[in-house]
């Protein structure tokens, strides 16, 4: 074998004539295949690729003698080599010796320590509040692409923290195209090989290649460029870009050039979110695959945060989370993103005690997926997952550099910090609030690029139950270890006989019922406790009753009834349970007929054969059927028999829906004590109401806009482009109706009352009338769930209707296609569906437990300070028309509202400042573009007063236009006169479209087109694009005659007018304050 072997005694696995193990490698999963080698062959290996050896280490002692940076240098080859393409000689790709890299690291130290960090958090909660208020939106049969969210998750915060850019991920359907582009280019440089006549069936995708790089590189070449021309303002700025251009390099004086810059920034984009998004992406598949470990994760985010999910999380609290690193170390040991990286020797070498010999220069891989599973080091079962391997004991007693996933020494990953700040941010902020659910029984699959990621990973969340945060109200002392006391029993008049009640349960449904149950024991005099199955291994009460509710999943425990199940097929004695008295009921779906009900079947069969004894036997629930009315039927006679079984005279007579979360209790009319207004409402006198449309003439208009002063308290000011957040009251008639479907006059008075430790958002403890909890405290014309029909389905006897109601809440395709179509097309809201279905009996009390706070509506402030600083104005398009649901007239809550406001009126609202960017540039000379079709003419009203002013006191007005666009000239011509006159003024250029007057239809992106040849030289002069109104429709046709007119006089094609127009957004030259249309 030597005579072949030119590296022995380095192993090597059989080459082929002439390609050596070129083409012997997986060509999609090249790590993995190394990983597999590197068991087969031994901690170090060699490859000839064609001609040129490559030495592949994994074994400990080798990689800490391969980490002397005086005998051993990083190597920039192969893929990482290509990458040059993007980065440059940027950080992550340029040799050690090239004058750039060690004076961009010495610069970067700085921006990359722990002080920066402090400094960028608040950018990173940013984004993060964006992932999980997306994730808050979803519906409850959502999927939720792992991999994608967390890239756009990492790439937003690198964004915004390293050049203060938004790349805003979670608002669009696709990529950024500066994103798209560095990923087609990264697949490029991936897929090359070096393979003879490669070039030439590559020539297309290389040809991409260079459109691609040209395209990135300018994007950020005109970020710094604008930084530079705003240099009075850099050092203000706190972000990675600021740093590099005003950094000096110690050691020789030196700045770092722009184009340097440039490629640290495409760096950074690269590496950054390549890493930490992966890193996220395996954590959560972790924790799905270890609920124990993610309980006492809970366990910590909960006791560390507290359970205000509107509470930003501080940089202190953060690094606080001690286990959550722990589990993020361990997920970088099993799946480090960055598997593997190259040294060479600066000298002829011998390692491993003289055997292996290593000429200089030769390109060797040190693996650290292999590393990182090396048994010497991980212990005889690596491939677990054991978040104690980074416990400060374990990590002081392991030899160095064993764990190596952000590479070696002065080489190292200079953004680990920032990594594992973020990533222990975002994992602890989506804990907080959401139970994740592995719906797929996903199992990992990697796919390979640059890095390496989990393939096709989806989840489901739900929102996180008080009930589920265990006992931590906030931050207190106790260790991230701790176990949650269970909650005790509450002591009652009654008989307080104990029950535990135990719920195995991913998707919720056994949870519910379980939650249900408990709360009828204790409304009956039980003494209750209630938790998942895995709270209780080993503590089985011998008093009292144990119901247990559990679904199984392809015959596998729900993920909080693992350690149960496997606590109940251990070794126990066989009188192990000996006074457990209990009743089992499975959740299932027949369906699946081979493992159906196999779980609740398992945990029976174990607690009889080892001595329990069942009060009741057990009863199934199929989903395919009606689970929950199996449920009812199967309840009532267990209960009967196990009151019998405790000696207890005592029968079921009420229902669940009798411990409701809101009990009510009519009371004696009194004084109604005023409730607080929420979110900073004050108190503001309307001061004016006045219609502006025209509803008199030869063509009256027959719908309504109306215009409303306020008076501002004296310390609420506000700036032109500012919103007014209003806190609206529902229409007095449909208040009216839902009172009295539910048999009350909205005059009655009731006062709700809320058990013990159970929170609640609307006014309890003290008298309010009906029609005021209706009015002002919650949405009543949102669109009913299916969650929220399931629970009217369960509240209905009625034969024929029930099966109508639940025919919208199945999880099939037809049912969820009716959901689609008859309500949520058709805006049906719970209250349109009581009165579809007058034989359901919702109860009141559930009614308003289903039900959202009423909502504040924002509105764009029409008016200027400067004209008088004491008042603003809103203009409000009144929404009235036919229901979609086909009953009566549809009336928008808010405008409504405002447009019955008398003056004298008092309204609670406050002042809301705008999204960045919709301001009025400081420098009044820059020329701006408005386009404001109907009620977005608002704030360019402002918008003009305010120059108008400033024109008053001297300044010079850039040029100005403003498209507005109505139906009618003689209907609905906002401010018509005061426009005519601000255009006359100098103030703007006026231009109107009109939809419905004499000849064809004319909307704002039509006469947009028709200006171009006024538009296009003011875009060229540096004019701000601002849009105000419909952005449904309206703001893309607009955004698609600007890409048009750029495409017509820069001669390009619609890629580039797309990167043109993404550009303008990018430096707030594209200005939106847009609501969704229809």
């Amino acid at each position: 074998m030597s005579s072949k072997n030119r590296l022995d005694p380095i192993p090597q696995p059989p080459p082929k004539p002439v390609v050596g193990n070129m083409l012997s490698l997986d060509s999609a999963a090249p790590v993995q295949h190394l990983t597999r080698l590197a068991k087969e062959l031994g901690p170090i290996f060699w490859l000839d690729m064609m001609g040129s050896p490559i030495v592949v280490v994994s074994g400990h002692d080798l990689v800490d003698e391969l980490s002397d940076e005086k005998r051993f240098d990083k190597t920039v080859r192969g893929a990482l080599r290509r990458v040059r393409a993007v980065g440059g000689d940027g950080l992550f790709t340029a040799d050690t010796k090239e004058p750039n890299w060690s004076k961009a690291h010495n610069i970067l130290l700085q921006p990359f320590g722990n002080r920066a960090m402090q400094s960028y958090h608040p950018s990173m909660v940013d984004i993060a509040e964006q992932l999980v208020h997306k994730w808050e939106r979803l519906n409850a049969d959502d999927e939720i692409d792992v991999v994608h969210d967390m890239t756009a998750l990492t790439l937003d915060t690198i964004g915004l923290c390293g050049f203060e850019y938004r790349f805003n991920s979670f608002y669009r359907r696709d990529y950024h195209p500066f994103v798209e582009s560095l990923v087609r280019s990264l697949e490029t440089i991936m897929m090359t090989r070096g393979l003879p006549f490669e070039q030439l069936w590559m020539q297309k995708r290389r040809k991409t290649l260079g459109e691609d790089v040209a395209f990135m590189n300018k994007m950020v070449d005109e970020i710094i460029a604008e930084r530079r021309k705003s240099a009075e303002g850099i050092d203000d700025k706190k972000d990675m870009l600021a740093a590099m251009m005003t950094g000096v390099d110690r050691s020789t004086g030196e700045q770092l050039d722009d184009v340097n810059i440039r490629y640290q920034i495409n760096t950074f984009l690269i590496a950054g979110h390549e890493t930490t998004s992966g890193l996220l992406s395996y954590t959560l598949y972790a924790l799905l695959k270890h609920p124990d470990i993610l309980k006492k994760t809970y366990d910590e985010v909960d006791r560390v945060f507290g359970p205000d999910v509107n509470a930003k999380p501080t940089y202190q609290q953060v690094t606080q989370l001690s286990y959550v690193t722990q589990i993020l170390k361990e997920a970088l040991r099993l799946w480090p993103p960055a598997p593997a990286y190259g040294i060479s020797p600066l000298n002829d070498e011998t390692i491993g005690g003289g055997k292996y010999k290593l000429r200089k220069g030769t390109f060797t891989t040190i693996l650290v997926t292999a590393l990182h599973r090396d048994p010497s080091v991980w212990g005889p079962n690596p491939d677990a997952f054991d978040p104690e391997n980074f416990s400060k004991e374990a990590e002081a007693k392991r030899p160095v550099n064993a764990w190596k996933p952000f590479g070696n020494g002065q080489r190292a990953c200079i953004g680990r910090g920032f990594a594992m700040h973020e990533a222990a941010l975002a994992l602890g902020m989506i804990l907080q609030r959401f139970r994740l659910i592995d719906h797929q029984r996903y199992q990992m699959h990697l796919k390979e690029t640059l890095t390496i990621k989990p393939e096709g990973f989806k989840i489901m969340v739900r929102p996180r139950a008080d009930r589920e945060r265990g006992a931590y109200g906030g931050p207190v002392a106790a260790a991230a270890s701790a176990p949650r006391a269970p909650r005790q029993p509450t002591t009652r008049l009654g008989h307080n006989t104990p029950m535990l009640v135990l719920y195995g349960s991913n998707l919720g449904t056994a949870e519910e019922l379980a939650t249900r149950m408990a709360d009828l024991a204790e409304i009956n005099g039980f003494a209750v406790r209630l938790g998942p199955l895995d709270d209780y291994v080993g503590k089985l009460p011998q008093a009292g009753g144990v119901l247990i509710i559990c679904a199984s999943y392809n015959g596998a425990p729900p993920d909080n009834a693992t350690q149960f199940v496997k606590w109940l097929g251990d070794d126990l004695p066989r009188d192990a349970f000996a006074n457990v008295r209990y009743a089992v009921f499975g959740c299932g779906n027949s369906d699946w007929a081979a493992t159906y009900q196999s779980v609740p079947r398992f945990i029976d069969e174990q607690l009889s054969k080892h001595g329990a004894r069942a009060v009741y036997p057990r009863g199934e629930g199929d989903a395919r059927s009606d689970l929950d009315g199996q449920f009812q039927k199967w309840f009532p006679a267990a209960a009967q028999v196990a009151t019998k079984e405790f000696g207890i005279d005592w029968n079921f007579t009420r229902t669940a829906e009798d411990d409701p979360l809101y009990a009510i209790e009519p009371v004696a009319v009194t004084a109604v004590n005023t409730i607080v207004a929420q979110g900073g409402a004050v108190a503001m006198k309307v001061l004016v109401n006045d219609e502006l449309q025209n509803k008199s003439g030869a063509n009256p208009s027959e719908r309504s806009t109306r215009h409303i002063e306020v008076q501002l308290p004296s310390n609420v000011t506000y700036r032109v482009g500012d919103h007014l957040s209003v806190v609206p009251r529902n229409d007095p008639t449909l208040v009216d109706s839902v009172a009295r479907r539910f048999g009350f006059l909205p005059a009655d008075q009731i006062r709700l009352q809320v058990a013990e430790g159970r929170r609640a958002q609307l006014p309890v403890g003290d008298a309010v009338s009906v029609g005021r909890l209706l009015s002002e405290f919650v949405e009543l014309q949102q669109v009913a769930t299916r969650k929220q029909i399931q629970i009217m389905a369960e509240h209905t006897r009625c034969p024929v209707t029930k099966p109508k109601l639940l025919a919208f809440a199945g999880e099939e395709a037809e049912p969820l296609e009716r959901y689609r179509s008859e309500i949520l097309a058709r805006r049906k809201s719970v209250f349109d569906l009581l009165l579809e279905y007058p034989a359901c009996e919702l109860p009141f009390h559930v009614y308003l437990e289903m039900l959202s706070l009423l909502a504040p509506r924002y509105y764009s402030i029409s008016s200027s300070p400067s004209v008088d600083p004491t008042r603003c104005s809103v203009t409000v398009g009144v929404v009235e028309g036919l229901a979609a649901s086909g009953r009566g007239t549809y009336k928008g809550i808010c405008s409504n509202y405002l447009a019955n406001r008398r003056t004298g009126d008092t309204v609670y609202a406050t002042v809301r400042e705008t999204k960045a960017g919709f301001r009025l540039p400081d420098d009044p000379s820059v020329p701006i573009i408005m386009i404001g079709p109907g009620t977005g003419l608002a704030p360019f009203r402002g918008f003009l007063q305010e120059r108008a002013a400033r024109k008053a006191k001297g300044a010079v007005l850039g040029s100005a236009m403003l498209l507005f666009g109505c139906r009618h000239p003689d209907q609905d011509f906002l401010y018509a006169d005061e426009l005519k006159t601000l255009s006359a003024g100098g103030i703007t250029e006026l231009f109107t479209a009109f939809s419905r007057a004499d000849g064809p239809k004319t909307y704002v992106q039509h006469m947009l087109a028709a200006q171009k040849d006024k538009v296009w030289p003011l875009i060229e002069q540096g004019a701000i694009i601002y849009v105000c109104g419909d952005g449904g429709n309206m703001e893309p046709d607009v955004k698609a005659a600007l890409v048009a007119i750029h495409r017509e006089k820069s001669g390009s094609d619609t890629a580039a007018g797309a990167r043109w127009i993404e550009e303008m957004g990018a430096k707030s030259r594209y200005v939106l304050d847009v609501w969704a249309g229809g």
